[in-house]
């Protein structure tokens, strides 16, 4: 039972869900409805489209196996109970998993590339750059000060972008038609690579912090070992703070563009507080627990910052579930 929970925890299956929904959201409920409102013809059908987040969510997986790999010395002493390579099976098994998802995310991106036959072939360098730099990060730079966060935190917000690229020439002809609409479409989208690349920048900067102590006895060089844990966290809450101010600046432009006031209310309950509680909570952090509940609040924002970036909001909140489930019955 122990391995098998070990195991579920290696997948981080709450941050698969995270990245998965960071493209499923912005695509299908504000740039596909403005490309087909246009009069548009989207390139991407639920297969395609599917393809698409099954490389991206892949990647991720095979970054995480990856980085456990190299991490299992820092975990032993970090989060003993959650270590899984070298304790339930052999650190070599890693490596052969971390091969055959790579192996199958480059297929995926082959396929795809047949699918959409596009004059760039952005799929076939997108995800084998993005497999690069992962395994870059994990094998050098994620103990280094800064760059390893900057990295990761940039592929993050690389995620909802990707779902442009197919989409190029749709954009571009429907927004002769109706440039207002695609423009706050196309803006949504890079909204959440913004987004998603400063809360992943908190929550990489939080991590360095929480793994201190095992990055420190392992030699690792991230900025709390080279300068200590008070330096640190000057930096993080200032990414901290670099949040709270983008989601103080969403909140003012729904008041002003006339959004639901449930939605603003929404925003400054679960985006807003959850934002400056992370930020004093790092600054003002005595022990390993108090930067535990600020990386949760920060899990906490990320996932609902998925749902209420959404601008055009539907009427009906219930319009979501229901435009979700015609896209997994599509699959």
């Amino acid at each position: 039972m122990n391995q098998v929970l070990a195991f579920v925890r290696l997948l981080r299956l709450p941050n698969l869900v995270i990245v998965l929904l960071t493209q499923l959201v912005p695509y299908w409920f504000a740039l596909r409805p403005a490309i087909l409102k246009a009069g548009g013809i989207p390139v991407l059908t639920e297969w395609t489209f599917g393809l698409i987040a099954a490389a991206t969510v892949l990647s991720t997986l095979a970054g995480y196996v990856l980085n456990d790999y190299y991490d299992r010395d820092i975990d032993a002493i970090n989060k003993p109970d959650r270590v899984f390579w070298g304790r339930y099976l052999p650190p070599s098994m890693a490596l052969m998993f971390y091969s055959a998802l790579v192996v199958v995310v480059h297929g995926v991106a082959f396929f795809l590339d047949q699918e959409l036959n596009p004059s760039n072939h952005w799929p076939l360098w997108v995800f084998p750059g993005v497999s690069f730099l992962l395994f870059l990060y994990a094998w050098q730079l994620k103990c280094t000060a800064i760059v390893g966060n900057l990295l990761v935190s940039l592929l993050c917000g690389v995620v909802p972008v990707i779902i442009i690229f197919p989409e190029e020439r749709p954009i571009w002809i429907t927004s002769f038609i109706q440039p207002d609409a695609i423009q706050q479409a196309v803006g949504l989208v890079w909204l959440y690579g913004i987004f998603a690349f400063f809360t992943n920048l908190l929550r990489e900067q939080i991590k360095d912090l929480e793994d201190f102590q095992g990055d420190a006895a392992c030699g690792c060089g991230t900025l709390a070992v080279l300068k200590g844990l008070r330096f640190a966290q000057k930096p993080a809450a200032l990414a901290g703070l670099a949040v709270s101010a983008l989601i103080i600046f969403l909140l003012f432009f729904w008041q002003q563009t006339g959004a639901p006031d449930w939605q603003i209310v929404a925003g400054v309950l679960l985006l807003l507080l959850p934002a400056i509680f992370t930020t004093a909570a790092v600054y003002r952090a005595k022990s390993k627990r108090d930067f535990n509940r600020a990386s949760l609040l920060v899990k906490i924002i990320m996932f609902v910052g998925v749902f209420l970036l959404l601008r055009s909001w539907p009427d009906n909140p219930m319009d979501l579930v229901v435009t979700f489930q015609d896209y997994v019955g599509g699959n």
